[in-house]
């Protein structure tokens, strides 16, 4: 008990700062992954920066954090020094290797990097990924969960599905051991924070086209700019407007996932949420870079083959919660041990 004790007056004096962006182009994954991660660590002070604009800043402050916008790394370096926080935990793709190796030779913080694609992984103490940096291995094998610490640069990697940062409410759904209705006939449409290639509306389109009616959900993310081609495709099936729900700024996304028969997203934190929670998912790739991902690890369709939509859903062509692959992925399971870890 007195270790337990000491281990939470220490975490509750800690202090943190997240540097994460999201916008138009890149979604809000980054920034919805770090404020959940916030919250489950619960230290003392947590501040936010980024390079996002001014809606960013206001949904991060409306999450309960301070936030604050620089304009480039030398802006963020000079800030972090300024702060001095116990843990600075970057969420970014794009880190910068010289502002990681700056950190880390400069400052006495603990520095954590979540799903970089650079070499600047190497100068962090601990680096977490979704998957294998390696896209040439077998797909199944792209996504194992292993945890090692690398002896050169001793950073302690952390790799796979394993290690995503959900939210709790998706595993309270999870322990409801969702059943499958045989026949789809209720599907939620996602596609992040911003859609910027506007799948959202080319599937809406899709399934209104359709002779079966479907009851459909759309979640409109924070980034998402085009209402108006969504109203008119509302107004061209005017008939089928009914069973058409659009969610913005949501609080029960876990909720809708779980009610939905089929999810129909983008291959990212909602396929596994929708997975996480029972529900089965049809994943239309943004770009080239989730092609490439998830190729061979989830059923896939591309925007090129959209014609084949109805076709899958007739036929439940779909990923499931219950294949093997996706079941030995272990979604989100590792969160405990990654706090462990970051707060050691």
């Amino acid at each position: 008990m007195t270790n337990r004790n000491e281990n939470l007056d220490r975490q509750s004096r800690l202090t943190i700062c997240f540097v994460a962006d999201g916008g138009i182009q890149i979604g809000m994954g980054h920034i919805q992954q770090s404020i959940t991660l916030a919250n489950r660590l619960q230290v003392a002070t947590t501040f936010f920066i980024t390079k996002s604009d001014e809606m960013v800043l206001q949904f991060i402050r409306e999450a309960g954090f301070n936030a604050a916008r620089f304009q480039n790394d030398i802006e963020i370096f000079e800030c972090l020094k300024s702060l001095n926080p116990d843990i600075i935990i970057f969420d970014k793709i794009d880190v910068d290797e010289k502002l990681a190796k700056k950190i880390r030779s400069e400052l006495v913080s603990r520095l954590i990097i979540f799903t970089n694609l650079t070499s600047a992984n190497r100068h962090a103490h601990i680096a977490v990924l979704p998957r294998s940096e390696n896209l040439y291995v077998d797909p199944i094998s792209r996504f194992k969960n292993i945890s090692y610490i690398n002896q050169t640069t001793l950073t302690h990697y952390f790799f796979g599905p394993k290690y995503w940062i959900l939210r709790p409410e998706f595993f309270e759904y999870k322990k409801l051991n969702k059943i499958t209705p045989k026949t789809i006939e209720h599907i939620l449409v996602a596609f992040g924070g911003s859609d910027p290639t506007n799948l959202t509306c080319q599937v809406l389109e899709r399934l209104l086209n359709n002779n079966f009616s479907y009851k459909i959900d759309i979640v409109l993310g924070q980034k998402f700019c085009f209402h108006n081609e969504v109203s008119a495709i509302l107004n061209k099936f005017i008939d089928k407007k009914e069973n058409i729900s659009l969610h913005s700024n949501i609080k029960n996304m876990a909720e809708l996932l779980y009610g939905a028969n089929l999810v129909i997203t983008a291959a990212g934190m909602t396929m596994f949420e929708a997975l996480c929670v029972g529900t089965p998912v049809i994943v239309i790739p943004q770009d080239q870079l989730q092609k490439d991902t998830y190729q061979g690890v989830v059923r896939m369709l591309e925007i090129d083959c959209l014609g084949d939509l109805e076709m899958m859903i007739g036929d439940s062509d779909f990923s499931y919660s219950d294949d093997p692959s996706i079941m030995e992925m272990n979604i989100g399971e590792g969160v405990q041990e990654l706090v462990d870890a970051i707060l050691a």
